[in-house]
């Protein structure tokens, strides 16, 4: 059994736990990438600096929406390769995905250093944290490149089977961002530019080193020179895959805008404070579930692509009863010491940690809830079946905006942390009902039907 061909022979429940874990480790420590600042922001700095870096933070949602669309999207392709036994493809389109994320990052670089502060103010910021809002997001906008890049090609490690690779590259960046941060901040006396350069030269690093990995030796897939033209129907197919999961972080983006204006309407930068932290703790939590359902994306493609759909459909189980018992352990923390989660940012304002725990506490209500949804969002999307995976992300964020924009009106700030269990009850119906038709409507002539314009789509693409 090679390298590759392991993905679609051995157990099931040990291949997932061979991605899964490395993939949980990678999210988990990109969600640190923010908590940790935040912490040290909160320690050092204050709860206007948190409001600060709380306002400033959707514009990071772009960078991120970007990452992920060529992530998913070259993924996708590159592990329906693999398993198809078409190597040169699947590297084509893994140069591909390194040419359009340069490409992408730095209209977006050059956009959010033009229209910082109209961004900002869109964002909620009001004028006595704009000067701390615009010098952490003014060094944060640099790491967009690395940020970009980073994501659109560390999948690729997955699908030849060398998952841990991408979970040393992206580990090693956050131990970097954990020694930096206080130095810069508590030592060099930087404040929050200090925060926000220790976060920029973390994702450097991480950057570098996976693009280290990719090159080197042991690796399948290599970025070559010759497949680094940009090809418009690269792209294309990759936006294919990939544009749900952007609209779903643009969604994210008006979320956040709605959120945080309510917030501050209602109860000042405290307020902005808080759910800035809810936000922090809430994807902190939800990157476990993410992280095997993104470990799972590889083999259900690689399997989906082999024509294994026995193995599909026993590995979505296996997936689903993972992440369902991840997130009733996660919801359940929550409820016990929502102070806690609340006194790590900063333990000496009491009004943030009563305003805090309450929201943290209501909005986490039916977190248990998210790894159905989880679990059929990133199925549908790792077998080429965007539209059916990438609507209900789509559809989880527009409830929430909808939660957020109009039951603040009625409640007040209550409305805010409502609009959580709310949407989360709502989409797992849903989830369930999609996942049970589309598991019994996969069957062979399907498969075979669905994997041909994908991977030819992607050979035309990168030839």
């Amino acid at each position: 059994m090679d390298q590759v061909s392991e993905m679609g022979e051995a157990p099931l429940g040990r291949l997932l736990l061979k991605f899964s874990l490395p993939s949980i480790a990678i999210m988990l420590v990109n969600s640190l990438y923010n908590f940790i600042d935040r912490i040290f922001i909160g320690q050092g700095m204050g709860t206007d600096a948190l409001a600060a870096v709380t306002a400033g933070f959707p514009m990071m949602l772009v960078a991120e929406g970007i990452g992920a669309c060529l992530s998913v999207g070259a993924a996708t392709l590159i592990s329906m390769a693999m398993g198809a036994g078409k190597r040169d493809e699947a590297c084509s389109t893994l140069g591909q995905a390194f040419t359009w994320a340069i490409a992408s990052a730095a209209p977006v670089m050059a956009a959010s250093w033009l229209f910082m502060d109209p961004i900002l103010r869109l964002f909620g910021t009001t004028p006595s944290i704009m000067p701390l809002a615009r010098s952490y997001i003014g060094i944060i906008t640099i790491g967009f490149v690395f940020q970009i890049v980073s994501m659109a090609v560390a999948n690729s490690l997955r699908s030849q089977n060398r998952p841990r690779s991408a979970m040393v590259a992206t580990v090693s960046g956050t131990a970097l961002n954990t020694i930096l941060a206080p130095l810069f901040i508590f030592v060099f006396k930087w404040g929050i530019a200090g925060a926000a350069w220790a976060t920029v030269a973390a994702q450097a690093f991480a950057c570098f080193l996976t693009l280290g990995y990719i090159q080197g030796r042991k690796s399948l897939l290599r970025i070559e020179r010759r497949r680094l033209a940009p090809k418009a129907a690269a792209i294309a197919a990759m936006a294919k895959l990939g544009l749900p999961l952007f609209f779903v972080h643009i969604l994210a983006l008006a979320m956040l805008i709605v959120a945080n204006n309510a917030m501050a309407r209602f109860g000042g930068a405290t307020a902005l404070a808080v759910i800035g932290i809810i936000n922090t703790v809430s994807n902190l939590l939800a990157f476990p579930v993410m992280g095997v359902t993104q470990g799972a994306g590889a083999l259900w493609g690689y399997n989906y692509g082999a024509g294994r759909l026995d193995r599909v459909k026993r590995l979505t189980f296996i997936v689903l009863a993972w992440t369902t018992v991840i997130s009733i352990a996660c919801s359940a923390v929550i409820e016990l010491f929502p102070r806690a989660f609340i006194a790590a940012f900063n333990g000496s304002d009491p009004e943030l940690i009563a305003l805090g725990s309450r929201g943290i506490s209501v909005f986490m209500l039916s977190f248990f809830t998210v790894g159905l949804q989880f679990t059929t969002a990133n199925f549908f999307m790792s077998i080429g079946k965007a539209a059916q995976g990438g609507i209900l992300y789509v559809l989880r964020q527009v409830l929430m905006i909808a939660g957020m924009a109009f039951l603040p009106a009625v409640m007040g700030i209550e409305g805010v942390y409502w609009a959580g269990p709310i949407t989360d009850v709502v989409c797992t119906v849903i989830s369930a009902a999609i996942l049970g038709v589309g598991l019994g409507k996969l069957r062979p002539a399907e498969a075979a039907e669905a994997e041909a314009p994908q991977i030819e789509s992607a050979q035309e693409a990168s030839v």
